[in-house]
């Protein structure tokens, strides 16, 4: 026997993801924590699939199993850091690297111990981590004066979606039930460009 499904039973199951339910809650939370602050308002511009802006870099150096001779330098984002304090050794470099706190840039190594460096960008309108003339990049395999950009996050999709650029009508399906989820929970809802990206929105709740 053949089975079929109506038009209602199709888009039930088209919504059967965690995307909604993700988005729904991480609002809510923060709904739940800025009521508790006495504010009336919310706003989530991050941390969702729908409005993430600060994507994550990963450069990865080119020698396994670098070692250094001396005190060289390694410069990410502008800031120099001086490597050979702790040791010559891809862990002493990883160490020297994460104890430098530079903001968002995390050191690690790959299972084919080669350098790894992390950065969780901050809100802008660029992605990038940016490696400078350090003077241990011929040894960790890194390019100097070089930049790496993040992959555009699922974000600004939705919102070329959103502002009428593109088209996807599961996305835009949706960003229509976390509207219409709150709103029918009596709150005011509102998605705003997200000024600090201008490629990615904001959810702006307000009660």
């Amino acid at each position: 026997m053949t089975y079929y499904i109506n038009r209602a039973e199709a888009r039930a199951k088209a919504r059967q993801d965690l995307t909604i339910f993700r988005e729904i809650n991480y609002i809510m939370e923060q709904i739940l924590t800025d009521a508790g602050n006495g504010l009336y308002q919310t706003v989530v511009d991050d941390g969702t699939v729908m409005t993430e802006s600060t994507p994550t870099v990963t450069a990865t150096g080119t020698v396994a199993n670098p070692t250094i001779t001396g005190t060289p330098t390694i410069e990410l984002n502008g800031t120099s850091v001086t490597l050979g304090t702790s040791g010559t050794n891809l862990n002493s470099i990883i160490a020297d690297i994460n104890d430098a706190g530079l903001t968002g840039i995390v050191a690690s190594k790959s299972a084919t111990d080669h350098l790894v460096i992390t950065y969780t960008t901050l809100q802008s309108t660029t992605w990038q981590l940016a490696i400078g003339a350090g003077t241990a990049n011929t040894d960790l395999g890194l390019t100097d004066n070089s930049t790496v950009t993040a992959t555009n996050p699922d974000s600004v999709s939705y919102y070329t979606v959103w502002e009428g650029s593109s088209s996807d009508r599961a996305k835009t399906d949706q960003m229509q039930q976390v509207v219409k989820y709150f709103e029918n929970l009596g709150y005011s809802v509102d998605q705003q460009i997200n000024t600090t990206t201008n490629k990615t929105f904001r959810w702006v709740i307000s009660y």
